[in-house]
Formats: structure tokens, C-alpha cells, sequence
């Protein structure tokens, strides 16, 4: 289910809009399209100078109706970047049920997944956010927590629980990071080989000696 948003100018990942409490369900019908047609402009163009003219104008609607059906431009980005985590957490968590569990394969599997041609747009989207979050903490830093703070229990909910609850979490923070590390590698330098050597030395470790 989708995170609900506070109606003011900042991104965050609580509260809701009055607006969304009382939709009937072809409003929310609409606004799902909408929603849905947002992270494809955003796959595309990206969030640097976004307003909501342009933006309703690329996807076949008005600024007034954005306003109405998500309440501000921050709170529909933020809506956008929650389904934008949702679809990698979803591809994550399909990733682990095909590997049967194996930390190491499922590292590997996702890394291959990440990496692709066609998922690259992703990652571009995120690591974007993640940059504007450290020059603006105000608007996009509660996202980004809640982001993290998502991703850190849908990691560690794939570690053994014969581990402490403490030092799986530890561990999946430890996991999170190496691998936005080197994905920011990719990235930044196009080095894709050395980069999959190192995520899937990562993950041999991680199995072999952390987990």
C-alpha cells in the first residue's frame, strides 16, 4: 500500500490529505493514473526543476487537478518516490523467494537486476532524491529516512532469525550501504565489471563470515 502523505511543502512519509480521505473510487481511480503516469515523467526526466505545470501538461492534465488529488507538488513527489521504492522492494523481496533464501545469490541476482540497461532509470531517480536530500534536509529528508528506514526492515526480515534482532539489523545496514555505495559507483564511473567483482565479493563474505 502506498505511504500517505502530510498536505504540506516538505516531503515526508506521514499523515494524510483531507482531499484522499473522501474520494469516491473513480477519483481514485484517476488519481492511481496520475500517480502512475508522474513516476514515468519522473523515470524520464527526472526531479531536478520539476513543477506541476509541465509536469500535467506531459501526462494529459491540469496543474488544479495535481493540487486536488495530492494536495502540493512535494507531497505528489513524495507519493511518486514511495511507488518508485515499492517496485525495487518488490523485485528485491521476488529475488529472494527464486534464490531460496541464499543471501549470496539473492545479492548477486539483484545486482544483475539493478545494473540493467532498463532498471538504470531507477537508480538514477533515487540517487537524484538522495543528493537533493543533503542540500535540502527540510523538503526531502524526512523521505529519505523513511526510505532508508523501509528498506533497513525489508532486509533485515531476509537475515536468519537465529540471529538477535539487534545484529540483523546492524547487518542489514551494513548490506544497504556497501550496496548503494558501489550502485553510486556504477553510476558515476560506468566501471561495471569492476563494480560486480566487488558486490559479488561483498556477498560472499556476507554469507560466509557476517551472516
Amino acid at each position: 500500500m502506498p505511504d500517505r502523505f502530510r498536505l504540506r511543502r516538505v516531503l515526508t512519509v506521514t499523515g494524510v490529505t483531507c482531499n484522499v480521505c473522501y474520494m469516491t473510487d473513480s477519483n481514485k481511480s484517476r488519481r492511481d493514473e496520475l500517480l502512475d503516469a508522474t513516476v514515468a515523467y519522473l523515470l524520464r526526466q527526472g526531479v531536478a526543476d520539476l513543477s506541476l505545470r509541465p509536469l500535467a501538461a506531459a501526462i494529459g492534465t491540469k496543474a488544479r487537478m495535481l493540487i486536488y488529488h495530492f494536495g502540493s507538488r512535494d507531497a505528489l513527489l513524495a507519493e511518486a518516490m514511495s511507488i518508485v521504492r515499492q517496485r525495487i522492494q518488490h523485485t528485491f523481496v521476488a529475488t529472494f523467494q527464486e534464490t531460496e533464501g541464499s543471501v549470496n545469490d539473492m545479492v548477486v541476482e539483484f545486482w544483475k537486476w539493478a545494473v540493467s540497461r532498463s532498471n538504470e532509470r531507477y537508480l538514477r531517480l533515487i540517487f537524484e532524491v538522495q543528493g537533493l536530500a543533503l542540500q535540502n534536509p527540510d523538503a526531502y529528508g524526512g523521505y529519505m529516512r523513511g526510505s532508508l528506514e523501509s528498506w533497513i526492515t525489508v532486509v533485515t526480515e531476509k537475515i536468519d532469525r537465529k540471529l538477535p534482532p539487534a545484529r540483523r539489523r546492524v547487518l542489514a545496514t551494513l548490506a544497504i550501504g556497501v550496496i548503494d555505495g558501489l550502485l553510486l559507483d556504477y553510476l558515476s564511473t560506468g566501471d561495471l565489471k569492476r563494480t560486480t567483482r566487488a558486490a559479488r565479493t561483498f556477498a560472499r563474505h556476507f554469507e560466509r563470515d557476517l551472516v
